[in-house]
């Protein structure tokens, strides 16, 4: 992967867009979990969608299977 090898070639956007991308996805989720679960409940999600995202063989395999982490991560 070029950007994988060479994290400096997109700058600081490398750092910033994941921390970015999770503060979103805790704030989405606060709305319905309560901002004491909510990061833990993010973390957890982003970390299951970056495993399935090596497991899969086909975008909808990862989003099949990502709807069910998030079916259990919110209920």
């Amino acid at each position: 992967m070029v950007i994988e090898d060479n994290p400096d070639l997109l700058g600081e956007i490398v750092e910033t867009m994941p921390r970015r991308f999770e503060e979103l996805i805790t704030d989405a989720i606060a709305v319905e979990s309560g901002p004491d679960a909510a990061p833990w409940v993010a973390q957890t999600m982003i970390r299951a969608s970056i495993g399935l995202k090596h497991q899969a063989a086909s975008r909808e395999f990862y989003l099949d299977r990502l709807k069910v982490a998030v079916d259990l991560l919110v209920r």
